[in-house]
């Protein structure tokens, strides 16, 4: 059965068209036992179908990223031994794992055959923390859209000022999945500040400005998690 679709304002183009609920943080990242066991009303907003398209794919990678980016938690490993083996095992597994292995680093300052893996290095990674910044946006009623080349986004490589820490506005998308602060600025070019944090370890910085931007792919090593 198809998902329902409705008129509606797209919460990322802003454009009137026919919509479906979509999910702001990819539903891949939960475990199944959390359809079961969690209260918590996962984040949907109204998505049009030319902003959705293709980026189921991009939700799939990002999950395998993410699992991968780091010591792994309970509902890593449920992921891991679940969706993501599984997803290894189709036709186009072997595809999916070498675009995980491009990310791969060999890590010779650790004990043993360690890599790292840079998520910051992909845009692939990047057009998703950007696409949930967006929808975040939305969700929160900061603003009603904002377009992709509104926002920036990079793996947190430096502290955070201690002013900027406890001023911040904390959420979350079950804790131990995203859990996420925000800082609303609106001044001058910058509208508000975002700190994204992943499975509890691997955490992304991000800007929303209120003009348009040149966004840089990435292009070198950035700082990368074990």
């Amino acid at each position: 059965m198809g998902k329902k679709q409705r008129w509606d304002n797209c919460a990322l183009c802003g454009e009137f068209r026919l919509t479906t609920r979509e999910h702001v943080v990819p539903k891949g990242l939960y475990p199944e036992s959390k359809g079961a066991s969690s209260t918590f009303q996962r984040i949907t907003v109204a998505a049009c179908f030319d902003c959705n398209n293709g980026t189921s794919d991009d939700d799939v990678h990002f999950r395998n990223v993410m699992a991968m980016s780091g010591d792994a938690s309970p509902s890593v490993r449920e992921v891991w031994e679940g969706p993501i083996r599984r997803s290894f095992g189709k036709v186009d597994g072997r595809r999916r794992a070498l675009d995980v292995f491009k990310l791969m680093k060999p890590a010779p300052e650790f004990e043993g055959n360690r890599y790292m893996i840079y998520p910051g290095n992909d845009p692939r990674v990047l057009g998703t923390i950007r696409k949930v910044v967006r929808g975040l946006c939305h969700h929160h009623r900061l603003l009603a859209v904002v377009k992709n080349d509104k926002v920036w986004a990079d793996v947190l490589k430096y502290p955070i000022p201690t002013e900027f820490a406890e001023a911040v506005v904390i959420a979350h998308a079950e804790p131990d999945i995203l859990d996420y602060k925000y800082l609303v600025v609106d001044e001058d070019e910058l509208h508000s500040f975002w700190l994204l944090r992943f499975y509890e370890r691997t955490t992304f910085i991000a800007f929303v400005f209120n003009k348009s931007i040149a966004i840089e792919e990435p292009d070198s090593m950035v700082e990368g998690a074990s």
